[in-house]
């Protein structure tokens, strides 16, 4: 039945209807070949630099790695400064600073879980290679111990970002290092500082950090007093605590860390610690530009000035002799 009644309405083949092609878009035509000037019609001239300062100002935004080996570099010094003074023993300057080298740049070593990290593509195939190693031996180790409510597969932010894992691996360097000496030292010198460096990059690019991870090392080996001789043995602690640092970090962040593993937590083995969630901060985010990497910078030269040994006075002896260069001028 019909509304009409019941008859129904013959049928009768309607119209082909041609459809037009969607016109061209113009954001897809080439400034270049848009006008004889290289510029598209009605486009503004600023847009294409507003564009690669957005580029730019979202690279430094992203300043995880940076936040990384300044907090490394504050607890490194903090350590390695006051440390040794609770037990009666004086510190050289290589012992600090080889020890706070270490911690920043252990600090972003956690993250060679992740396959995309500064940590996986800072040393080409080694640390691929390393990188394809800990991701399957975490996401099996997470599947072995996993709990009831444990979610995810464990390859990021599994065993490297818990504190077993980090004193594991400081464990082995110490032994390590207190065996073989002076080849582990300045070795593990050399990773920790590239891997600061490259964290760095995003604020302060230039050569290649290798050349400078290389070079620094020859000072602080060669040229600082003390070298790394004073930390056989327990060099290992600084890498586990920059370790330690960097999944602190990320635990204030929205992911949180499972810092505390095998613990269970609420049936969960790998649970994710984390701070109150007010208190979180994006990763990236404008709180950590703009505020947490500065205050760590500024935190990393005041603890060096005051705990390094002699540091201070030499500081004060090149501002006076710079003082007399511009006055003298």
């Amino acid at each position: 039945m019909t509304p009409t009644g019941g008859r129904h309405r013959p049928w009768t083949p309607q119209p082909h209807r041609r459809v037009n092609p969607a016109p061209a878009r113009e954001s897809r035509i080439s400034p270049r070949r848009a006008s004889p000037g290289g510029r598209a019609a009605g486009r503004s001239p600023f847009r294409r630099v507003a564009a690669v300062v957005t580029v730019r100002v979202r690279r430094v935004g992203g300043v995880l790695g940076v936040s990384h080996a300044t907090s490394g570099a504050v607890a490194g010094l903090a350590v390695a400064g006051y440390a040794p003074h609770a037990v009666g023993i004086e510190p050289s300057a290589g012992t600090v600073v080889t020890f706070a080298a270490v911690c920043a740049g252990a600090a972003l070593l956690p993250d060679l879980d992740h396959p995309n990290s500064i940590a996986t593509r800072r040393f080409a195939a080694a640390s691929w290679l390393a990188s394809n190693v800990v991701r399957p031996f975490s996401g099996l180790l997470y599947d072995l111990t996993r709990g009831r409510r444990d979610t995810g597969k464990g390859t990021h932010r599994g065993i490297t970002h818990t504190v077993v894992g980090a004193v594991a691996l400081g464990v082995a360097i110490n032994l390590a290092s207190a065996r073989w000496g002076a080849p582990v030292l300045v070795g593990t010198l050399f990773i920790c500082i590239a891997l600061a460096i490259k964290g760095l990059d995003a604020l302060v690019p230039g050569p290649p950090s290798l050349v400078i991870a290389a070079g620094l090392t020859y000072l602080v080996e060669d040229v600082v007093p003390g070298g790394t001789a004073g930390t056989a043995g327990w060099l290992g602690t600084a890498v586990t605590i920059g370790m330690i640092v960097h999944s602190i970090g990320d635990a204030i962040t929205e992911s949180g860390a499972p810092l505390l593993w095998p613990l269970p937590i609420r049936r969960r083995r790998w649970y994710p610690v984390g701070s109150p969630r007010p208190l979180r901060m994006r990763t990236g985010g404008s709180v950590e530009a703009w505020v947490v990497a500065p205050a760590l910078t500024v935190a990393v030269f005041v603890l060096a000035v005051l705990v390094v040994p002699g540091l201070a006075p030499w500081l004060t002896d090149v501002g006076q002799q710079a003082y007399r260069l511009v006055s003298g001028a």
